[in-house]
């Protein structure tokens, strides 16, 4: 079982970096006004995948598509791309363009011949399907909608629509720096177990230690956490991070 990965997070919103609290469009905080520094800072750190979400194109505005592109041309890291991706051209474009998966949401969540063409079109390893949490339901659109399911339902789509990799996030942690959701990451982590489905965790690090507790849970479909904010502040130092994973 490979050790889990270290995720950094690249929220991009009308050219510049940025991370939200708890997924609200008004509750910005501003980090670089150069995304791909940004992204080379990480890399140049350690980082061996960047996690990369469009949040304009989520929330309806100006995608970031072309800074995204260009990140996946200049740096030799993969990519895991979201936000607002509800239509094959763009993900086309994006997988097309160096990005090697990307994530879905909304419109997967809605549409399962959707999804499952883009699981026929690209395979299973390139596509992430997101479940973004609170009160134990899944929201869609930008996390201003509450879908039709629950965890144990999503995970039960996923599988029928042959997704091999999830992104859980918790909402009410996200960009908060409070800790992780034990109890949706243990939740979700179990379930992934028994479908032999891989997890990438996210919401509310802020320490070294929130990381090792997720890491300390010790399920085998543990992919990776993401972490975002506890980078830009320096609450969590990248390559203290990368050591912690790689001895497990």
């Amino acid at each position: 079982m490979p050790p889990p990965k270290i995720f950094p997070a690249i929220d991009l919103r009308e050219g510049r970096v940025v991370r939200l609290v708890r997924g609200a469009s008004d509750a910005q905080i501003n980090y670089d006004d150069e995304p791909l520094v940004a992204a080379r800072r990480w890399v140049d750190s350690g980082a061996q995948y960047l996690h990369v979400i469009d949040l304009g194109s989520a929330f309806g505005e100006r995608d970031s598509t072309d800074v995204i592109l260009d990140i996946a041309a200049s740096l030799d890291v993969p990519l895991q791309v979201g936000g607002g991706l509800r239509d094959h051209e763009r993900v086309r474009r994006l997988l097309g363009g160096g990005v090697r998966r990307v994530i879905v949401g909304t419109r997967a969540l809605r549409d399962p011949a959707f999804l499952r063409d883009l699981v026929d079109e690209f395979g299973a390893a390139r596509i992430v399907l997101a479940m973004d949490v609170a009160d134990g339901r899944v929201k869609i659109s930008g996390w201003t909608e509450e879908s039709s399911f629950d965890l144990s339902a999503g995970m039960d789509y996923a599988v029928g629509a042959g997704v091999e990799k999830l992104l859980v996030t918790a909402i009410d942690r996200d960009g908060t720096l409070d800790g992780p959701n034990l109890e949706l990451v243990t939740a979700t982590l179990r379930l992934a177990d028994a479908e032999d489905v891989d997890v990438v965790v996210a919401g509310g690090i802020g320490t070294l230690d929130h990381i090792r507790t997720v890491i300390a849970l010790g399920h085998r479909s543990l992919e990776g956490v993401v972490v975002g904010r506890a980078l830009y502040e320096g609450t969590v130092d990248l390559r203290q991070a990368l050591e912690l994973t790689s001895r497990g």
